[in-house]
């Protein structure tokens, strides 16, 4: 799962800062989770001669994706630190030289399976466990508090549960810290007996996967999110389409000359000004008198409040449309297409009311709409 993860996240990394560092985070655990794994773990303790080096280099790694998952939230949440090296940085760097100095003086006479029962109570493994439990202990306290505060200002709600979820993911990790911790203290103080390695390694690993899990999860609600919103983008694309081919057939002019951009948020972006504008250029074709007779169309069509203004819009549009189609003169000055600017628009609201336009527009109460008009026009 956590290759999986490194792998595909891969294309991100090489796009943004802020990505690479969740990737070196993901990177790094995937390595150090590998390196437990016994086939690993004594392939490469036995090719370099040093009984349980692969614990050390086990313990960087976890101390590096913990700085990593760091750098991630403080570029989220403090951007204008840049990508400088920070005293972080240095206190990560202190710290893993200083366990690489301790581990020299804890005794390994032969290679352990798990390092950590096995030292357990000993002097030196405490004060090198610890220089590892408190430094990752200090960067989820940090990252949690930094994820919970970022997640108040996101926009987007997928964004919102994501980050949460990494600040309930990290603020495991503290609890994981602070158990290992604890015990490791009581153990050298002999205040416990190595009754309790067992079932104490086994609520840590379950305090650690389940960390990981909520990183994991939390880190990815966001992709999904995004591809979720892609997928609506296409759909709503599609929908405006007949509605974007009819009025831009009648006012060819406003379509942007520009190569159609890759992205659907750009591409439905460009639809909505383009209905806009055409919208512009074709409102100077409809009277007073037909868009009164709209309004009263669309609100005897028994619509909510919300849906009356885009229905009796389209309406009037169609109406406009055919008037230009059969040489009408114009009612009033035509506005400059695109002078209502988008900027300051609430887009998602755009483009819930051009869809209900759009249903307006080719709808049978909107050819009823039509007909009524061409028959005051002959009576």
């Amino acid at each position: 799962m956590l290759w999986a993860v490194t792998i595909w996240r891969v294309p991100s990394a090489l796009r943004t800062v802020k990505q690479r560092a969740l990737w070196v985070a993901f990177a790094a655990l995937t390595l150090s989770m590998t390196l437990r794994l016994p086939g690993v773990m004594h392939g490469l303790d036995d090719r370099v001669g040093i009984n349980n080096l692969s614990t050390l280099i086990k313990h960087w790694l976890g101390m590096i994706a913990a700085g990593a998952v760091l750098d991630f939230v403080v570029a989220i949440a403090r951007p204008e630190t840049g990508r400088r090296v920070r005293p972080r940085h240095y206190v990560a760097l202190t710290a893993m030289a200083l366990m690489a100095v301790l581990f020299q003086f804890v005794p390994r006479r032969h290679e352990v399976e798990d390092f950590f029962e096995a030292n357990v109570g000993q002097t030196w493994a405490t004060a090198y466990y610890l220089v590892f439990i408190v430094y990752l202990g200090i960067a989820m306290a940090t990252a949690s508090w930094l994820f919970w505060g970022s997640a108040r200002l996101a926009s987007a709600r997928w964004l919102r549960i994501g980050v949460r979820l990494m600040g309930i993911g990290t603020g495991v990790g503290v609890v994981y810290t602070l158990v290992r911790a604890v015990y490791l203290i009581c153990r050298l103080a002999e205040v416990t007996s190595a009754g309790a390695d067992d079932t104490v390694d086994t609520a840590t690993d379950l305090l650690k996967y389940l960390a990981i899990g909520f990183i994991l999860v939390g880190s990815s609600i966001p992709a999904f999110g995004v591809a979720w919103r892609s997928i609506q983008d296409w759909r709503h694309l599609r929908a405006l389409q007949p509605l974007w081919q009819d009025l831009t057939a009648a006012t060819p002019d406003i379509v942007l000359k520009a190569r159609l951009l890759r992205g659907p948020r750009l591409q439905l972006h460009r639809r909505v000004i383009e209905i806009r504008d055409a919208g512009l250029a074709l409102a100077p074709y409809a009277t007073s008198e037909v868009r009164e007779a709209a309004a009263a169309a669309a609100n005897a069509a028994g619509l909510g409040p919300e849906a009356v203004e885009p229905t009796a819009e389209g309406f009037w549009l169609r109406a406009a449309r055919e008037a230009k189609a059969q040489g009408a003169p114009l009612v009033h000055e035509v506005a400059v297409p695109g002078a209502e600017g988008i900027v300051d628009l609430d887009f998602e609201a755009e483009v819930a009311r051009l869809l209900q336009l759009a249903r307006a527009y080719h709808s049978p109460e909107a050819a009823a709409f039509l007909a009524s008009l061409r028959q005051e026009v002959m009576s």
